[in-house]
């Protein structure tokens, strides 16, 4: 298996990773521009607002202490629905108190039904993605995060922040969340279209 190495520029040190056996859905992911994307969408200082379609009266979700204002999971919701996909209340996270829906996205016979989970208080994307093809799920859920960072890893890129190699989006604008929802329902579409197991 591939070994490379992943130099870690806040601390001078070099770090030997092996390259990841890639899933079915890591490798429909990598197809597309995904794990690029995911590292970009969880960057809430970006001037989204030059790339949403939409304007917003009250765009940014920054406070005066410095964190950002907390998003209803039904804002949430109608961001990804606007997007085109067809979203529910609850998913597969377990436990009541938390803030999640799914959103799925199909062509033909093969759906991507992706859970997310928002953090409590933050808006934090926790994401957990399955296909299904002709209604039989095509191996277990996997979490994006970990598929970004695998698919990055398998074509020997280093992490573009190794100081936080598990990293969510944090929505810190109505413009991000309109980015987001879209080309996250644009990436499953392409999965959903292009699936071969």
């Amino acid at each position: 298996m591939q070994v490379f190495r992943n130099r870690m520029a806040h601390t001078g040190t070099t770090e030997l990773h092996e390259a990841p056996e890639l899933s079915s859905m890591a490798r429909a992911l990598a197809r597309t521009d995904f794990a690029a994307r995911w590292y970009r969408w969880c960057d809430a200082g970006r001037d989204w607002a030059a790339e949403a379609v939409g304007t917003y009266e009250a765009d940014s979700l920054l406070t005066a202490s410095g964190a950002f204002a907390p998003l209803s999971t039904n804002e949430f919701m109608d961001a990804y629905r606007s997007a085109g996909a067809e979203v529910t209340r609850g998913s597969r996270f377990p436990g009541p108190r938390h803030r999640s829906f799914t959103v799925e996205v199909a062509a033909q016979q093969v759906v991507c039904s992706l859970a997310v989970r928002l953090g409590r208080g933050i808006n934090s994307q926790e994401c957990s993605l399955v296909v299904l093809a002709g209604g039989e799920r095509q191996g277990e859920p996997e979490m994006l995060h970990a598929i970004a960072r695998n698919v990055l890893r398998s074509r020997g890129e280093p992490d573009p922040d190794p100081g936080i190699p598990y990293p969510r989006p944090i929505i810190g604008s109505r413009s991000q969340l309109e980015v987001v929802a879209l080309e996250m329902v644009g990436v499953l579409g392409q999965v959903a279209r292009g699936w071969t197991p």
